[in-house]
């Protein structure tokens, strides 16, 4: 028997060799590796400098005015309230200025000058009247009596009774022709100056200043 050569092996040239392939593993993600980064050079502070504290500005102060003025003071307590006409001047047009602001006719300028600002307010005072005012302008006891109680309140006022009210009480009552001391205290001579008010208005004068004398005052009643 006739041993044939064996040669090396051949592979056939259309027997593609086979292509190691990678597969990756689908429940392990892979994550992308940061690259390093070079942190930007820092910039130096800028330091601002502090402003030089500023001194408090001091409040502006303003006079305190009395109550119901207009730029002047007020004395309301007269010995005797006189009648008026345009053209007076002296401290008792300064009172009717100043109640006349109290009672919100104004504003008027307290000067003790009877002029045109305070014939205006005394119109708006006669236009309250239930018809025309006897003689235009002027100020009588009844003008001063409803002047003067328009700041009285709704309290009764019985002896006993002290405080602002009492005080405007003995002012209209000193008005209205009574002699009163005016303190602020309804003594026994308010309790008589009151019950002649009552007498001369024909009501009943027991000397307590209830809705009815009240009313009166407000109305400009007098004594007589």
């Amino acid at each position: 028997m006739t041993a044939s050569a064996v040669g090396p092996e051949t592979t056939a040239p259309n027997d593609p060799l086979p292509v190691p392939t990678e597969s990756a593993d689908p429940l392990t993600p892979t994550r992308p590796t940061p690259s390093a980064t070079t942190p930007p050079p820092s910039t130096p502070a800028t330091v601002s400098p502090t402003p030089a504290p500023t001194p408090p500005t001091p409040a502006a102060t303003t006079a305190t005015a009395d109550p119901g003025s207009v730029a002047g003071s007020c004395e309301r307590t007269l010995t005797a309230y006189p009648v008026l006409a345009p053209g007076a001047s002296g401290p008792a047009v300064r009172a009717l200025q100043c109640f006349l602001n109290d009672a919100d006719y104004g504003p008027v300028a307290v000067d003790g000058v009877y002029g045109a600002q305070t014939r205006a307010a005394v119109k708006r005072v006669e236009a309250t009247y239930e018809g025309p005012a006897p003689q235009p302008g002027r100020i009588d006891s009844g003008t001063w009596v409803l002047l003067i109680a328009r700041s009285l309140g709704t309290a009764t006022l019985e002896q006993g009774a002290k405080g602002p009210d009492v005080t405007t009480l003995q002012r209209a009552l000193r008005a209205a022709g009574a002699t009163v001391t005016v303190d602020g205290v309804f003594g026994a001579a308010t309790k008589r100056a009151v019950q002649r008010l009552q007498d001369a208005n024909r009501i009943g004068a027991d000397g307590v200043v209830g809705e009815e004398t009240l009313f009166l005052l407000k109305m400009g009643a007098t004594i007589g």
